[in-house]
């Protein structure tokens, strides 16, 4: 088994990439994230048991990354700067 601290910097890498994602990884992730932190100890139950029950940590898990995205996208709509066309500007002929 790898050491705790090789875990928690994949936990760490995996919720930074799936900022990067589009909503169908987030299922995806939210599972490795499950049986990550099931590996540290953090989750009570094994993934096997958890798996497609209503309110398990499995969907916990996706309904952090889901907000964890949307933070992440407000972000970078916020810091993308809008390109604003002048008035002088006369359009070009054919």
């Amino acid at each position: 088994m790898r050491e705790e601290r090789e875990i928690k910097s994949e936990i760490t890498a995996l919720r930074e990439r799936v900022k990067e994602l589009s909503g169908f990884w987030i299922g995806e992730a939210a599972a490795a994230l499950h049986a990550l932190e099931w590996a540290l100890g953090k989750q009570e139950a094994p993934p096997a048991r958890e798996l497609g029950k209503s309110g398990s940590a499995f969907e916990r898990v996706a309904a952090n990354l889901t907000k964890l995205v949307e933070k992440a996208s407000a972000s970078k709509k916020r810091s993308k700067p809008v390109a604003v066309p002048t008035s002088k500007s006369k359009p070009k002929r054919r």
